[in-house]
């Protein structure tokens, strides 16, 4: 039955009859048919859209084959995941280096080769954060002490051990206000069990009775050691168990190659926690030059070869522990939070 001249066309009987009707054949108060919008009526690239659609769930930031590794083909693509040192002398400078992609980078850094932290991570809102102002205030304290010691000449190793232990005045003063206002959220206590390995459960405990004090025994060994055997049974019996820690998720290596190139004046921070993250970033790249230190004290043709290399080792463990156990476990437990609340809240949109 063909369909009266009075009734407005449907989109389905203008499709089928070759055509969309003409407009100014309608009743008046008729809708005009319109074309239905494909993707390419939309302009992606004036809204920072992806060309190719809208996919919720789609990242191509990351490789489709390979864990921890970036798609090259992005811009400002995230550094692919560093290799983490054997050594535990130089861990917690590494893991500041990864800590620093996920502020530093446009799209963030990866921890492992199964967790990558977005930049948004850090620029979420209302997350109750602890003695931020604290943590910021001694982060740039520490930066500063770190800056002094990059104008000190690499090659005079005394003049350096002169202002590692100078350093290391700042290191104990930051440790007591961190102790302070963050008890056991720093320190050794509820770390120790990390260090254990499962082969010696019957291992003395007797470093958890004591937290945050574990640097003293360097002190103790630079004040009365004379010689250079007398370090030999500290490193035989603690560092043995430490440098067995492996993560399946994160590669290791023993070469030290170049590290990224940083340039944290550059940076540009926004959101709530816009002081924090310059704060860390500041700091994470100015302590890399307690990694160069450190390498040299693990050059095994100088190890012990003298009193000044000495007490070199002595002064970057105590930093090393420092870092690893205070700096690195609050930004740790931080992004902890953060992540939490930056997965509930995309849930509940997605959800929604």
């Amino acid at each position: 039955m063909p369909i009266p001249d009075t009734e407005p066309g449907s989109p389905t009987s203008a499709l089928w009859s070759g055509g969309f009707p003409d407009s100014r054949s309608a009743l008046p108060g008729s809708v005009p048919i319109m074309p239905t919008p494909t993707l390419a009526y939309f302009n992606f690239a004036q809204n920072g859209l992806p060309s190719g659609g809208m996919n919720l769930f789609g990242s191509n930031i990351h490789s489709p084959t390979a864990l921890g590794r970036p798609n090259s083909m992005v811009a400002n693509a995230p550094l692919p995941l560093e290799p983490c040192p054997e050594s535990f002398l130089l861990r917690p400078f590494w893991l500041m280096r990864c800590l620093y992609q996920t502020i530093a980078n446009p799209h963030g850094g990866y921890l492992s080769e199964k967790l990558f932290i977005p930049r948004d991570v850090w620029r979420v809102k209302n997350v109750k954060l602890k003695a931020v102002e604290d943590k910021v205030s001694n982060c740039d304290l520490l930066t500063a002490a770190l800056l002094k010691l990059t104008h000190v000449d690499a090659y005079d190793a005394d003049a350096v051990l002169e202002e590692m232990q100078s350093f290391e005045g700042v290191l104990d003063q930051v440790q007591g206000v961190l102790s302070k206002k963050l008890g056991n959220e720093v320190g050794v206590q509820a770390s120790m069990p990390l260090f254990k390995p499962a082969s010696t459960p019957d291992e003395p405990v007797h470093v958890e009775t004591a937290p945050n004090k574990s640097y003293l025994t360097w002190k103790r060994l630079r004040a009365k050691t004379s010689g250079l055997g007398t370090t030999t049974p500290v490193t035989s019996v603690r560092e043995s168990n430490k440098d067995n820690l492996t993560l399946n998720s994160v590669p290791m290596t023993s070469v030290h190659g170049p590290p990224a190139k940083r340039n944290v004046t550059q940076l540009e921070f926004s959101g709530p926690n816009a002081n924090y993250m310059g704060a860390l970033a500041r700091l994470f790249d100015a302590a890399q030059v307690l990694e160069q230190i450190a390498q040299q004290v693990e050059d095994p043709g100088l190890k012990h070869s003298s009193q000044t290399h000495v007490g070199l080792e002595l002064s970057t463990r105590h930093a090393a522990e420092f870092f690893g156990f205070y700096i690195c476990r609050f930004a740790l437990a931080d992004v902890s939070l953060m992540l939490d609340k930056f997965i509930k809240r995309g849930s509940e949109w997605v959800l929604a």
